[in-house]
């Protein structure tokens, strides 16, 4: 029987009155007998929050996108410092719309019809201070670069220059850019047509990466990062569904390693250019495995991370939330930059429970408090977004190189989760179907280890691109 029971808390750990949850599950000999999830009455949309608290009733916080860990664990850092926050975004089903420390607002989707997401924007009641804006994603992070000038009026924010965030959207533009200030990078080529891949495919060393120019507009029509070619055959056959679904894309050599080997230099540069900000945090699992999104995260110092990160942002005159991603290539002990992400990353709420809470310093940043002295982090701070990892776990233990008890233990170490949170369990119920979703997890993953206890002998294969999950 594996039974877990809890109730919602603050941040000081005292309950939440009234909120209650249990998911009990019996398990016999590797077979499921019964699963509950239990919930009982949760507060959403601030109404758990205190009579005590006095809400900053000065300066409203829009989150814009709140559908991903990105925007919820946004609104969470804001919002448990007592900051008025609005969840934006054109999903009535967003996972972050349903949070206690937030009021939702649905507006049309800023990049099919984003003249109308700025009439939703503009058409906002003020209440006699300029709203401040913190965008998620890049589909938003292109809707304020575009309507810049308009929402001024109504809002503050804090993004890059218009020439530089169009250039860090665009990949090949990113790419080119941190070429010409010497960022270190992998071979990589952006061939437009097949005479021009033939000649690109002779120069590279296999495996290989096709990453497209646009993110926002690849995961619509792909689903996923890129693709991985091992052969100049490959390479062709992808990018003639890459160029037949109209989208461009640039091919790089892959850099070897680990999923540990991958880090993240996260900065805020205040409009005046001073760095108000700095985070680091490393891969242990991600999903897909070879390439994908940090499904757990563990923050760390690594000086030499560290100064490539902020010499490529400071060689651009960056400006606002940015995030540097770079990996180790084991074969040269060096590392090369990935991309930079120019905005909040998914896991930035992990920066917040490690001492550097990154939206409310922005927040403070742009309401005129007086910037305090610059706030260091704790190493050892673990992030996970439990469901995509399972799918990671799974692809390890298809491998025989993790067990259930690995994936709990890991459970045992995880200080904050992308949808979970004792104090605000709506974007969690909303995420997984008011629970259904994490019980069916649950149960799928007993029902795995029984079926493969006694054929399990505790050996572990070792696969060079994955590496050893920790």
């Amino acid at each position: 029987m594996l039974s877990w029971r809890g109730s919602p808390a603050r941040d000081d750990g005292q309950p939440i009155k009234g909120a209650g949850y249990v998911l009990s599950i019996d398990a016999e000999d590797g077979d499921i007998c019964q699963a509950r999830l239990g919930i009982d009455h949760i507060g959403w949309n601030g109404a758990q929050r205190g009579s005590g608290n006095i809400m900053r009733d000065q300066v409203r916080a829009y989150v814009l996108g709140v559908s991903t860990p990105n925007g919820v664990g946004a609104v969470r850092s804001l919002g448990r410092e007592n900051i008025d926050v609005i969840a934006v975004d054109s999903s009535k089903g967003a996972a972050g719309l349903r949070s206690r420390y937030a009021h939702p607002l649905v507006i049309p989707d800023p990049a099919a019809r984003p003249e109308d997401a700025l009439e939703a924007l503009m058409s906002q009641p003020g209440n006699g201070e300029k709203g401040v804006l913190f965008p998620t994603s890049d589909a938003f992070v292109l809707f304020l670069s575009r309507f810049r000038e308009q929402l001024e009026e109504r809002y503050r924010f804090c993004i890059p220059s218009r020439r530089i965030l169009d250039g860090m959207v665009n990949k090949r533009a990113q790419y080119e850019e941190a070429m010409r200030v010497g960022a270190p990078l992998p071979p990589t080529f952006f061939p437009s047509d097949m005479t021009e891949l033939e000649a690109a495919s002779e120069r590279l060393s296999y495996p290989a990466f096709i990453k497209p120019y646009y993110s926002h507009l690849w995961y619509a029509r792909f689903g996923n990062k890129g693709f991985k070619v091992n052969s100049a055959r490959e390479l062709k056959e992808r990018y003639e569904d890459v160029f037949r679904a109209g989208l461009e894309a640039l091919v790089q050599t892959v850099i070897d390693g680990p999923n540990t080997n991958h880090v993240k230099v996260c900065a805020y540069y205040g409009m005046d250019g001073s760095r108000r900000a700095l985070f680091l945090t490393r891969k242990i699992r991600q999903n897909p495995v070879e390439f994908g999104v940090g499904t757990t995260m563990e923050s760390i110092h690594d000086a030499t991370a560290e100064r490539i990160g902020l010499d490529f942002l400071e060689a651009i005159e960056y400006r606002g939330i940015g995030s540097i991603e770079l990996k180790m290539d084991r074969r040269t002990g060096r590392y090369q930059m990935i991309e930079l992400n120019p905005r909040l990353w998914a896991q930035n709420v992990q920066a917040t429970y490690a001492g550097v809470n990154f939206p409310l310093i922005q927040y403070n940043d742009l309401t005129g408090v007086p910037p305090a002295e610059q706030p260091e982090w704790r190493d050892g701070v673990r992030w996970m977004d439990a469901f995509e990892d399972a799918r990671s776990f799974w692809w390890y233990r298809q491998r025989r190189m993790m067990r259930l008890a690995d994936l709990v233990r890991s459970w045992m170490r995880t200080d904050c989760y992308a949808y979970l949170a004792r104090d605000d369990m709506g974007p969690f119920m909303a995420h997984t179907g008011l629970g259904v979703g994490a019980a069916r997890v649950a149960v799928e993953l007993l029902k795995d280890e029984g079926r493969e206890v006694r054929r399990y002998q505790g050996t572990r294969s070792s696969e060079p691109d994955a590496g050893a999950p920790a």
